[in-house]
């Protein structure tokens, strides 16, 4: 198997590809896909990265259902209730024998349920203007903003995550053979050590990463297109992963294909400390950021959603926030009858 440590940042980004491959293949039920091929041709440090996430992933599934892996994984299980505080600290590749599979599929089935993690799915979620930080199994951790809730599924092959709602911001312990992969919308973001943040706005999905190399994969159905014979055919794969790198942000929206800008990291991670950062954004999206941290809600009316806005805000002041938009803009508030608060500019 081919020795990518010590890893710079060019084999990283590599092993991520990489990772972002096993993850997508897995899920489409494929051996392999011609853009994949075409990858592994361009450079032998792909086909190498390609390896090293490969080798385990296969050395797994075949010994999975071995008579002594079987045993293996209950006397693990036995081990883990009486050492149940206990954390294995890893064990180093494959063996040549069955005996060595079930040795190490042993340990790796000891590590796993100490940690809670074989198979079982952990459903996180924060309340109206509550924060919180999740540490994980593995050591990975994260954080969640106001009204969020977060999906988590642990497995030997790997760590499988679900942005449900809001805002959370993963900080991935590093680990190039199990893959840290999140879904959020139709993006799925795969890491293996890094930090990135993840915003689910409405129908946008904004990936910001902080630090590291992430590969985001758009996972929209293709448009279907006529073959020569007539009939329908359909990518297995829809398009070329995306890489992000550190101060790059990824914006999706459903009526367009993603697009990569340069990020504001300061802003992107703003409500870590209870701030909210705007910078010459509409209103009618300030708004949808506001309402997370308020049982106040604000309504923008269509003539109104489209001022720009700038400014820093503390999450949850809505008055302050209602305050100053009245004043530097051409809009004012009315009162509704059940608490909420409604936008509109003046004039109209």
């Amino acid at each position: 198997m081919a020795n990518l440590s010590p890893l710079d940042e060019a084999s990283m980004g590599r092993l991520a590809h990489a990772s972002a491959w096993r993850v997508r293949l897995t899920e489409t039920d494929r051996e392999s896909c011609a853009e994949l091929e075409a990858w592994l041709a361009d450079d032998p440090a792909n086909a190498e990265a390609w390896a090293e996430v490969q080798g385990p992933w296969i050395a797994i599934g075949e010994a999975a259902t071995a008579p002594e892996v079987i045993a293996a994984r209950r006397d693990a299980l036995k081990r883990a209730n009486r050492r149940s505080g206990r954390r294995w600290s890893g064990a180093r590749g494959f063996g040549r024998a069955t005996a060595g599979l079930a040795a190490v599929a042993a340990c790796a089935v000891l590590y796993l349920v100490v940690a809670g993690a074989v198979g079982a799915t952990q459903d996180y979620r924060t309340a109206l203007g509550e924060r919180r930080v999740v540490t994980l199994a593995d050591g990975s951790r994260v954080s969640l903003d106001s009204g969020s809730e977060v999906k988590i599924r642990y497995s030997r092959e790997a760590r499988r995550l679900e942005l449900l709602s809001g805002q959370a911001r993963f900080d991935v312990a590093h680990n190039a053979r199990r893959p840290f992969s999140v879904r959020a919308g139709d993006e799925t973001v795969i890491a293996t050590g890094t930090a990135f943040n993840i915003d689910l706005l409405g129908p946008e999905v904004l990936v910001t990463l902080i630090q590291g190399h992430v590969t985001v994969l758009d996972d929209r159905k293709p448009t279907q297109a006529p073959s020569a014979s007539g009939a329908k055919a359909t990518s297995v794969i829809s398009a070329a992963p995306i890489v992000l790198d550190a101060g790059q942000e990824l914006i999706a929206t459903p009526t367009a294909a993603p697009r990569v800008e340069v990020a504001s990291l300061d802003r992107a991670t703003a409500w870590e400390s209870g701030q909210l950062m705007f910078d010459d954004e509409s209103l009618g999206s300030v708004v949808q950021r506001v309402n997370r941290y308020t049982n106040r809600p604000i309504s923008v009316d269509q003539s109104a959603a489209s001022l720009r806005l700038s400014g820093v805000f503390s999450a949850g002041d809505t008055t302050t926030f209602i305050d100053t938009v009245t004043h530097y803009l051409p809009v004012e508030a009315a009162d509704g009858p059940d608490g909420s608060v409604a936008l509109r500019r003046k004039g109209f």
